[in-house]
């Protein structure tokens, strides 16, 4: 009978507590967006007597997690902290793999960041000191498809931009703050490109607009998604958390983002943004040295074998230590070939393997071949292809 009685009072305890509960945590969340919420003010907010009345007032990217819900995000995405302010569609997710990096051609770099998470500084600091080491003189850093994240990590970003000192403006229901660049040891260099497309968005429009509006790199793709907003996340007295639109940023010059999105000062077709960008650092480069454009056939085989003739016999030398002559991939570096001299006015480029469907190279002939005669080729050539796409069945 005792443990009956037990029980019972504490089924009539939980019963009479939990309400207590949920009308405490109610008034918590109308307190924060009361105090914080920028953004069209909720006209019944006072009188909404749950939290899904008050969330379907607010703004897409503010919501309210349960404990459990919040328990999961933490060990997902989060760290430890009461407020953090998050620039995202999505979670900052990190799985040791964010940020990839390679060399391209011409002394270029390429880093690509999937999302800004918690570690972006240590890995982008990583990633940059081996491309360096490697000879990048130039660097492509892109920002396509990437949702966004942490804003202190956008802020840690712009910091290796040599010419950017301040970050954006952010606009809140206390007035426009201006936040800073969290300077980086290592710089970036001055020519550094930022590629950017429509799936751009949040801590990725944070950096495209603030290196435009500083001219500290050039942004290149298409207009980005236009989510200026920022959100902070408020932990609640039940264990559950609150994620909050609480300000609208713009460009540290006061470039609008907020449905509006950032429109890149070279614009490329969606999914040609890299090798269109290196296709023209490579055919500048070349110019400025004097080589000359030849026009070359399109849609060509991807077991396309370049016979390369001269007008004149030529001394090419040993094929195997001929280096006047390369196939290079845009988005890539040159490609492994075998050469073969034809005969005294041709010779033949075989690339390794196949080539890839789709794909553009360049095939790149540099001056200094040594006639039969004496003379040397005076100036170089270059000729771009298009690889036939896949067949389809």
């Amino acid at each position: 009978m005792k443990k009956i009685i037990i029980v019972a009072v504490t089924v009539i305890a939980c019963l009479c507590m939990a309400p207590v509960t949920e009308a405490a945590t109610l008034d918590e969340v109308k307190e924060l967006v009361a105090l914080y919420y920028y953004g069209e003010k909720p006209a019944t907010i006072q009188k909404a007597r749950t939290i899904d009345e008050i969330i379907r007032q607010l703004d897409e990217y503010s919501v309210y997690m349960t404990p459990a819900e919040y328990k999961e995000y933490l060990e997902q995405y989060a760290s430890a902290g009461t407020v953090r302010q998050v620039a995202s569609t999505v979670p900052p997710v990190d799985n040791g793999k964010n940020v990839q990096s390679h060399m391209m051609y011409g002394n270029t770099g390429y880093l690509k960041i999937k999302t800004f998470s918690a570690h972006l500084l240590e890995d982008v600091t990583d990633h940059w000191g081996k491309l360096k080491a490697q000879g990048a003189q130039k660097l492509v850093v892109d920002l396509r498809f990437n949702g966004g994240g942490y804003v202190e990590s956008a802020e840690q970003l712009l910091g290796f931009f040599p010419k950017v000192k301040d970050a954006y403006k952010l606009k809140t229901r206390t007035g426009i703050e201006s936040a800073q660049a969290i300077p980086a040891k290592n710089k970036f260099p001055d020519k550094t490109y930022v590629l950017v497309n429509r799936f751009s968005a949040s801590a990725s429009e944070i950096v495209a607009v603030s290196v435009m509006d500083q001219k500290a790199a050039v942004v290149v793709g298409e207009k980005t998604k236009g989510k200026g907003s920022v959100q902070s996340l408020f932990e609640l007295e039940n264990g559950g958390a609150l994620k909050l639109t609480t300000g609208h940023y713009t460009g540290p010059k006061g470039t609008p983002v907020h449905h509006k999105g950032v429109e890149p000062s070279v614009q490329m077709r969606p999914g040609t943004e890299l090798t269109g960008l290196h296709k023209r650092l490579i055919t500048d480069e070349l110019t400025s040295k004097s080589y000359r454009q030849l026009k070359g056939p399109s849609n060509v085989s991807k077991q396309k074998v370049f016979n390369v003739r001269f007008t004149q016999p030529m001394d090419f030398g040993s094929a195997k230590s001929f280096d006047k002559m390369e196939l290079i991939k845009f988005g890539g570096v040159s490609i492994p070939v075998t050469k073969k001299q034809v005969n005294d006015k041709t010779m033949m480029i075989h690339p390794v393997k196949l080539m890839q469907p789709d794909a553009e190279y360049m095939l790149v002939i540099h001056p200094g071949i040594q006639s039969v005669k004496g003379p040397s080729v005076k100036y170089g050539t270059f000729t771009t292809y298009k690889v036939q796409p896949a067949k389809t069945k």
